[in-house]
């Protein structure tokens, strides 16, 4: 090894090592932002969904794919927990940019949170139900039951954001 490339080696590893600890630490580069209610980090709608709309993404992919809700549901019932997971996911981002604008305090943030919460909790029973073989008149009721909780759910939180 000649001296250049003794000297070009570790300023490789050591840009590499940067942009691992840039990448892994990015939430944290953001600057803070002062509102109203105080100083708070910005946040990512990757942060956000893996706190509390963490189910979203495989139970969306669920419905899309018609496969283990389209032999359950009637068609109304799979358009309506279709819409309601759409119109969640539209209201997580502006959940979000409202919270890193300041538009949401901190207290309506963590009330979205505990309604999302719910949403990612309905979700994961009606998938759980959804994967049933041979579903009883009570397996079928109890889904027709949670897709009306969670369309319902759905509904009540862009009414709150709307009324915001």
């Amino acid at each position: 090894m000649n001296l250049n490339t003794k000297a070009v080696v570790p300023f490789i590893v050591g840009i590499i090592l940067l942009a691992i600890l840039a990448f892994i630490f990015k939430d944290n580069l953001a600057p803070a932002v002062q509102c109203n209610d105080g100083i708070r980090k910005p946040i990512t709608i990757d942060s956000f969904s893996t706190k509390y709309w963490a189910y979203s993404a495989e139970f969306e992919a669920n419905i899309a794919e018609n496969g283990k809700l389209f032999g359950k549901l009637d068609p109304t019932q799979l358009q309506a927990v279709s819409g309601a997971s759409q119109q969640a996911n539209k209201l997580r981002e502006f959940i979000v940019a409202g919270f890193n604008r300041c538009a949401v305090t901190k207290l309506q943030f963590s009330e979205f949170g505990s309604h999302f919460q719910q949403l990612d909790n309905l979700s994961r029973r009606i998938d759980k139900l959804a994967t049933v073989p041979n579903p009883t008149d009570s397996d079928k009721s109890g889904l027709s039951q949670l897709i009306g909780e969670y369309v319902a759910l759905s509904q009540q939180l862009a009414e709150n954001f709307k009324n915001q």
